[in-house]
Formats: structure tokens, sequence, C-alpha cells
């Protein structure tokens, strides 16, 4: 180890201690320098140069060490990137550091070789470095331009040598004068460019005076011949196209002399405005018309307004106000008449303790349990008692022939129903009876016909005749017709609650002169005209004539309806008897399968469920009647243009009785379509109008020809439409096709087939109508029957407030959805699987418990409505200002009315999201007792059935007024009514299912408070409305 570590210096315990130590310490001065240092001084033949040459290289090292360090610190912040990215000089790698001082040797001896003045900072030497290549660069640009810059300048171009300021003068004036540049280049001197340009100066001039002069003769001037301030600023292009139209116009010349004759004299009739707007183009030339007519109607208002000041004060609201208490007291004078008639014939009633006479007579029949008096015999010996009793008789004419005697009883009025099927045979004896006579019928449908009663055994049931033999006046109804009667058409239509189901009788047969009330739904809603096309439907013409595809497509359809909707009324209707019949079969096999849908064909006893051929349906009408055509191609292939009866004469009127017994919906099922109709081989108006209806239910559209777009009625209804599709709603104009069209309705985007609003506006259909009754009354009643919801905008307020006016369309929209949708949650919620309800009554010993059925039930026609209110910015509740409560609690009470107290801190609390009230709330309620009224506002009672807060539905929070109301309002429609009858009707009126004690003593108490102020009265067990108190009120 001794000899490996210290070589030659090593003999063993004769070594001498000196060297080795020596060496010893050289190696720790190689201590973190690794072990190349040691291997490098291991291969040395003589180990002791190496501390000779450490010794020189670190003497080397002193001496460069200042340099290296100096260079360092000239580098600055630079030094670091430059030099390899090392932290400090002592990292530097010594080739890098040679390379880069040789490098800035050499640039350095480069800048004093160019530069005559060598600056000492680098930083400036770059920058002459840089201004010199720049201006290399613009020294070689100049010498590649040598060529333009000799065609640009001739002999002032010189290359580099150019004087520049000379050649600069010369670019100004080329770019300031650049018209004259081309011009002067086309000059073989161009020393005559200054001679030229004082001829040209002096041509202008006279150019001007020559204007100037013209101007003279048209008494004008620069500005209003050329638009400049002088002739000597105008543009030459421009005086010479202005020149240049004169010359092209001249003969329009007239024109602008009448033109401005006119202008004279529209500005002496006070038009000056117009016409200096038109001049100045501020009016465009097509606006003129309209701004006129806008200007001239504005001033008739104001004339009109001014002459009737009642137009100026016009508020829509206090006059809507006017039209609610108008329909209000016309209905009231319709009740008051019933009552008057009622009245009327009380009086005329013999007295019952009459014993003689005729009265006497039917007393003692009436006492009779067997052996009573014949009726034909008895109306002949008590006829003047029966009548005194039953003033109004309803009889068949055979029923008038059979039961009463000719010349022993007469009739003030006799009116005939359905004059169309009674033959004047038979008519005539009622006739005879009476002093006044109304027909009522319509010729358009079915006459007294025996079609199905004349058959033949060689004919078969559909096809076998052309129809029954009628007298040459085949009605009583053509009778008084051709008899020259007064005649008046009704032509308000009511039953069809979708004007798709009669708009094909309303065309082929009435002429378009019938009033069709518009549906608030379109077919999309599932109302209206349905075409179920039933391709493999075969007609059996071998003597069955039937169709049993399609029978059995119309059972399966009544099947579905039955479990669907059973809620409607079903009827069907077959163009043969033979198609009733297979119709029949199925649906009774498909009921034997369907047990449960045995309940529907038993549900509606006043509409119930049919199956009848054509001839039989004159009379009915139900929400849904389906039509079974029958008719189709045999197996064949072959269609046969017969069609029954339809064919016959008259066959259009049976038609029209068909497609009109539907109120809600009707669907076809067919096995043909309109175009499998030639009206070549099968004739006659009723095949016509079966095409005609065929094609209406397939397509829609009653006639390619015809189109059903309405323009609107004025521009308020334009401008109103377009205000509100501005606001992002679909509107439709003139909704309705015959007669009775809606102005606007606003469509429901989120139910397809639904409007949600109609909008009246007082245009031509307001004021056309003949009295208040039909444009305040009638026309809103029948279209809220229908299922509109009605909002009326009244010209006058649109015209001076359209923003307030679009406002309150916009809410009253709003409005409309949360109705309708609550129409059809509350329709939902009515459909039950049994139909009643559990009715208590607490008689305080005792609590009566039963059901009532529940169609008997009344629906909340004033449903309580509460308000809904937000919370008023980032108030806390006990921060928020008296005003802003004060707001709330007004806007509370404005809905709600009346309202107790307590119901009013509820909202407000609810609005904050609180549980207790605070004495911020109890400050800024107005009571009255313990209730919130509206000033000037009628009180209702309203149903809570459906109310949210759970305080509306104690008996404490009705106020007596509420209650008071609605016993008003039983006695007056039911004539009277007991106390225990009030009690009952009030609290289901209110949406109690169950008469409390408390509900029942507060009814009681009002009942009690009513009498007490005259306002009802005990009568025979009965309270009754007191009729001069009633006048009164």
């Amino acid at each position: 180890f001794g000899r490996s570590a210290f070589g030659a210096d090593w003999r063993g315990d004769r070594s001498s201690s000196a060297p080795l130590l020596a060496l010893v310490e050289w190696m720790g001065t190689l201590r973190g320098l690794g072990a190349e240092p040691r291997l490098i001084a291991g291969r040395l033949a003589e180990r002791s140069e190496a501390a000779a040459r450490a010794e020189r290289v670190r003497k080397v090292i002193e001496i460069g060490r200042p340099i290296i360090e100096g260079f360092w610190s000239d580098l600055g912040h630079l030094a670091s990137s430059v030099l390899g990215d090392v932290a400090s000089v002592e990292r530097v790698a010594l080739h890098l550091l040679e390379a880069k001082a040789k490098a800035l040797t050499r640039a350095d001896e480069l800048s004093r070789e160019v530069l005559t003045s060598t600056p000492d900072l680098i930083g400036d030497r770059l920058e002459l470095v840089r201004r010199l290549g720049r201006l290399q660069e613009l020294a070689g640009a100049i010498d590649a331009a040598h060529a333009l810059g000799e065609s640009a300048f001739g002999s002032a171009w010189a290359g580099r040598m150019s004087d520049w300021t000379a050649l600069a003068d010369g670019e100004l004036w080329v770019r300031q004068n650049g018209e004259l540049r081309h011009l002067a280049a086309r000059l073989p001197g161009r020393a005559q460019i200054a001679a030229s340009a004082h001829a040209a100066h002096e041509a202008a001039q006279g150019v001007a005076g020559e204007f100037a002069a013209l101007a003279g003769d048209l008494k004008a001037n620069a500005v209003s011949l050329f638009g400049a301030q002088n002739f000597s600023e105008m543009e030459m292009p421009e005086a010479i196209s202005r020149l240049g139209s004169w010359l092209e116009h001249q003969e329009q010349l007239s024109k602008w002399v009448a033109y401005q004759e006119r202008s004279d004299s529209a500005q002496k009739t006070g038009l000056a405005e117009l016409v200096d707007a038109l001049a100045e183009g501020r009016v465009a030339t097509g606006a003129a018309r309209s701004t006129f007519d806008m200007a001239y109607h504005e001033s008739i208002l104001t004339a009109m307004a001014t002459e009737e000041p009642e137009l100026a004060r016009f508020d829509g609201e206090l006059h809507s106000r006017a039209v609610r208490d108008f329909a209000d007291l016309d209905r009231q004078r319709i009740k008051a008449a019933a009552i008057e008639v009622v009245t009327a014939h009380h009086r005329r009633i013999p007295p019952r303790d009459g014993g003689a006479g005729p009265v006497g007579l039917l007393r003692s029949e009436m006492a009779r349990k067997r052996g009573h008096m014949p009726i034909r015999q008895l109306m002949q010996r008590a006829g003047p008692a029966i009548q005194a009793l039953k003033p109004v008789f309803m009889m068949s004419p055979l029923s008038v022939a059979q039961f009463l005697s000719p010349g022993r009883m007469s009739f003030d009025l006799l009116v005939m129903d359905e004059a169309s099927q009674i033959q004047p045979v038979d008519a005539l004896g009622a006739i005879a009876r009476a002093k006044q006579v109304v027909v009522v019928g319509d010729e358009r449908q079915l006459p007294p016909t025996t079609f199905f009663a004349k058959m033949t055994g060689s004919q078969s049931e559909d096809e076998g005749g052309e129809g029954a033999q009628v007298a040459d006046i085949e009605s009583i109804l053509g009778l008084f017709t051709a008899r020259g009667l007064p005649q008046r058409m009704l032509r308000w239509h009511y039953r069809s609650r979708h004007q798709s189901l009669i708009a094909v009788s309303n065309s082929q047969f009435y002429e378009n002169r019938l009033f069709i009330v518009p549906s608030p739904y379109t077919q999309e809603a599932g109302m209206g005209l349905r075409f179920h096309h039933v391709p493999d439907g075969v007609f059996n013409s071998g003597g069955i004539g039937t169709n049993p595809v399609e029978a059995r497509t119309v059972a399966d359809a009544i099947i579905r309806h039955a479990k669907v909707n059973p809620h409607e009324s079903l009827g069907v209707a077959t163009f043969s008897v033979s198609q009733r019949r297979a119709i029949q079969d199925e649906l009774e096999a498909l009921r034997r399968l369907n047990p449960d849908t045995e309940e529907f064909f038993h549900t509606h006893p006043s509409e119930p469920f049919f199956v009848k051929n054509l001839e039989n349906v004159q009379g009915d009408e139900r929400d849904v009647i389906m039509i079974s055509v029958g008719y189709a191609k045999n197996a064949q292939g072959y269609m046969a243009m017969r069609f029954g009866p339809l064919g016959a004469e008259g066959g259009e009127r049976r038609l029209n009785v068909l497609i009109s017994r539907a109120k809600r919906r009707c669907e076809v099922f067919a096995s043909i379509t309109d175009e499998d109709i030639d009206l070549e081989r099968g004739k006659g108006k009723g095949v016509f109008a079966f095409k005609l209806f065929l094609h209406y239910a397939r397509t829609g559209r009653l006639s390619l020809a015809v189109t059903t777009a309405r323009e609107m009625d004025s521009i308020f209804e334009e401008q109103v439409a377009n205000a509100l599709i501005e606001k992002g709603y679909q509107v439709h104009a003139q909704v309705g096709i015959a007669g009775f069209f809606i102005d606007l309705a606003i469509a429901d985007p989120e139910r397809p087939g639904r409007y949600l609003l109609g909008i009246e506006c007082d245009g031509i259909g307001y004021h056309s109508s003949r009295s208040a009754r039909d444009r305040d009354r009638l026309r809103q009643a029948v279209l809220e029957d229908h299922g509109w919801i009605i909002h009326r905008i009244w010209s006058p307020d649109w015209f001076q407030r359209p923003r307030e006016q679009l406002e309150r369309t916009v809410a009253a929209i709003e409005a409309a959805t949360k109705e309708l949708d609550a129409r059809a949650e509350l329709g939902f919620q009515r459909q039950r699987a049994v139909p009643v309800e559990v009715v208590t009554v607490d008689r305080g010993d005792v609590t009566e418990i039963g059901l009532a059925d529940a169609s008997e039930v009344e629906a909340p026609l004033r449903a309580y409505v509460e308000a809904e209110l937000k919370r008023p910015g980032l108030f806390e509740l006990h921060e928020t200002p008296t005003g802003l409560m004060a707001g709330l609690v007004e806007q509370v009470v404005a809905t709600e009315a009346p309202i107790h107290v307590d119901e009013v801190v509820s909202r407000i609390r609810d609005a904050w999201g609180l549980q207790r009230a605070g004495g911020r709330i109890q400050g800024a309620l107005v009571r009255r007792g313990q209730f919130c009224f509206k000033p000037g506002a009628t009180v209702s009672l309203r149903n809570r059935n459906q109310v949210i807060s759970p305080g509306l539905r104690k008996p404490e929070t009705i106020a007596q007024e509420e209650i008071a109301d609605g016993v008003i309002e039983i006695v007056k429609s039911n004539l009277g009514a007991t106390e225990d009858e009030i009690a009952t009707r009030v609290a289901r009126m209110l949406g109690f299912k169950a008469t409390s004690a408390q509900l029942r003593s507060m009814i009681s108490a009002a009942v009690s408070e009513l009498v007490d102020q005259g306002i009802l009265r005990s009568q025979d067990g009965l309270l009754v409305s007191d009729r001069s108190m009633a006048s009164t009120n």
C-alpha cells in the first residue's frame, strides 16, 4: 500500500517523512476535484514536477483573474447569458471566454477601420453601424430606381447626387395638382404649363360669368342651381351633369313649374313644414303620403277632441267598467223578465180551493185512482183550467189532432220547430188553433221523406231507389216561404265549438252567411274535423252493402274514445243501414272484450251514445261525431259512383245534416278520398258536396282557389300586432272563417293548437254592431263561452298611451297563460273514478255526512287569487322604508281584498322568507276591523279550494261582507232558500266540503244581519230577497 501510494519515496521504515508529508498535503489540496487530478499525477514519471506545474498554473490564474473579472463586470447583466448561463465568473468555461474575447477584439478592430471617430461605448457604435446599414439600403434603392427617377424628373435626376430639395418640391406640386399631372405630361414642352394654366384660369372666369348670366335669367343663384357658394367654386363635372340633365328633361320643366306652384299653394294652406321636409330630404318621397295622412288625421283628432271634449277625456278603464256594468244590468234585465213571466203566470193560476167548473173537474180527475176520463175528453171539458195551469203545450202534429178538439182550445202563439220535416197536411190542424205562428226550420236539411220505408224485395236497403216522391210543396216551411211571409235568418251558429265543423255547410249550403264563432283551439289541440283513411277497406256490394274493415276500424275508435275521452259524449253516423249494423256487431264483440268501457255507454244520459244512419240523425248533437262512409272500391278494385241517398234529389240536405252534428270534433272514417270520386260518373249536388267535404277533411282547404287570409281592418290593429310581434309573441290576425272574426289572437308557443288571448280592437267589427248589447255583451259572452279569454284595447287609449296599453296587453297575456294552465289543472282534478263528493254538515249536536253527485258541485267560478310579492331590493325587513312597505300592502289588498290582516302579514313575511312578522309590517297596515278592503271595489265570494296559504282555509279569515255576498247570490238565483240550504251552499261556494260549527255560525250571523238591514226577509219558511231593496241595489 505504501509503495502504491508514495511510489519511489516509500522505503518502508527507512522512508523519509518530509516527502511523504508533502505528498499527503498536496493530495489534500485536490479534495473536491474528483479522482482525475490524482490519476494524472499518478501517471507522471516524475511526480515532483506536478508541484512545479501547479505553481505555474496558480501564478497564471492570479494574473488572469482580474482581467476575467473585469470582462465579466463590463458585460453587466448580459454576462451570465453570454458566457454560457453560469452563475459566477469562477464557473465560466475558458474556451468560451476565449472565443467571446476574440470576437469582441475583432469587432473593435473592424469598427476602428470603418468609423472615422470611434465612440467608446458599444451602444453608440451599434447605433452608428445600424444607420450606416440603413443608408446603404437607401443608396441601393436609389440605384435600383434610377430609370424611374430619370422618367419622373428628367434632367433634374442625378442619382445619389441629385438635388433632393428640388425633387421634393416637384413631388409636392404633382401631389397637390394630381388632376393636371397627366395633362402636363402630354405637353411637348413642359415650360408651357404656366401659360396653359393662365389660359385655363381665364376660361374658367369666362364660364363663371356665363353661369352668372344664366342664373340671372332663371332668377336663381349658385346655391340653388349647383349647391356652391359661388360659380367659381362649383365642380365642373357636376355642372356639366346638371346642364345635361336639364337638356335631357327640358320637357319636364312644366312639371317643375307645376310643382313649384303646388308647393307655394301647400305652404299657404299650412303645409310649409311638409314641403320643406320634402325639399330638404328629411321626408322621403315615398313616405310623403303616409306622413301627410298622419298629420291630417292627427289634426282631425285634435279638432274632434276640441269639438267633443269627451274624446279627449276618454279613459278606456272607465269605459270598460261602464261596459261591464251594462252587461251585468242587461243580464239582470233578462232574469227580471223571466221573473215577470213567472209572476204573470202565477197570477192567472186558478185558486186552490176551487171546486166547480173546469177546475173542479180537473181536481176530481186528479183525486181518482182509476177510471180516468180520456185525455181528449178531459182537454175538451177542462181545457181552460189546464191552460191556466200549464200555458205551454209541447206536442207533435199528430198529438194535436188526437187530443185537442177543433174549436175548443186556442193558443196565442204556435212555434213549430224542425218545420222542414213537417208536411203541410200535418201542420194545418195546429195552425188552425193559434192566433200567431212562428215557423222554425232549415230548408237545407232533411225534408219529410220515406226513403228508407219504401223498399221492394228486389232492391237493397241502400241502393234501392232515387228517393221518395213528395208533394209540390214538401213541408210547412216551404209553404210559408212560398206564401211570402216575413223571414229572418238565424245567422249565429252556436253548436260547433270549432269552425272547421261547419265550414263546408256554411260554404255549400248557406252562402257563407253564417256567423261562426272562432275557436281558441286549432286542430292540433284535438278539436275540429279529422280524416282517417282506411286504405284496405273493401265495399261488399253483393246484396250486403257493408265495409267490414272500416266497420272494425270505427268500432276500435269507439272503444278507444271510451277509454281516453269518456267525459265527451259520442255519436256514430253512417251512410247506410247496413254499415250501421256492421258497426254495431263489431262494437258488441269489442264491448264483451273490454268490460271496463261499459260505464262510458251509460255516462251521458242527456246525450247517450248512438249509432245511426244519416236519415235518423237529424236533431242529435254530440261532443264527438264519428262518420263512417262505408262506400269504397270492391274486391276487383272498381269504384261504383253510387252513394245511396246522397245521389238522390235532396242528397245534399242529408249530407248537411250529417256533417253538422258535432260540437267539438268530427272524425271521418273513409276507405276512399275525394280523389276517388268522379263527378262525371257520380251526378247530383249531394255527390259534389260529399267530394268537397272529403277534400276539406283531408286537406283543410275548401277550394284550392280560395284563400283564407284576411287583411286587418285598420292601421290601429296593424300597430298593435307589430308591437306584440316585436315583443316576441306570435300574433294571428282575423282569426275565424265566416262573419265572426277575432281581431288579433296570441298563439301559445308552449302548447301548439291553443290561443292564449283574443284581442278585440274597436274597429269595424265593433262600431258596425247594431246595438250596445251586440257589441258590448253578446259578442264577448259568446267568445268566452267557447273558451276565449278576451282583452280589449280602445283606440283613443292606444293613440294617446301606446306604451301603457302595450304593457297592459302583455300583462293580460301573462295572466291568460296562468288562467289557462289553472283551467287545465282544474279540469284534470275534476276527472274522478267515482263521480261523487263527500259532504259534511256540522249541526252542533250531530254531524251529517252524505254523498253528493260531483256534477252537482259547482266549479269555483270565482277562484281565490293569492298575491305573489317580490322582495323590493336588498332591504332587510326592519330596514324597508315605510313607503315601500305600504306599497306591498296595497298590492296585496288590491289582489285579495277583503283580506284578513294576518294574511297580509303572511304575504309580506313570505316575500322575505321569514317565519314571524315584526312591527314593521303591522305599522304599514290600515285596518277596518280585522280586515283590509280596497276602496270602491265590489266584494264577491271566492272559492278557496285551490289556495296555498293555510290561513285562508280558516273561517275566521273570511270577511262577513264576502259571506253576505254569497248568501244574497244564493237567495236571488234560487228565488229563495232555507237557512240550512244557505249554509250548505255558501260553504260549498267557499270551497269547504265540511260545514263546521264555526263556519255555520258565521253564515247565520251574516243572514241575520241581512235580515236586519231589510235586504232579506222570511216568507213561507224561505229567506227571499226584498224586491224594493233589490231594485235599489
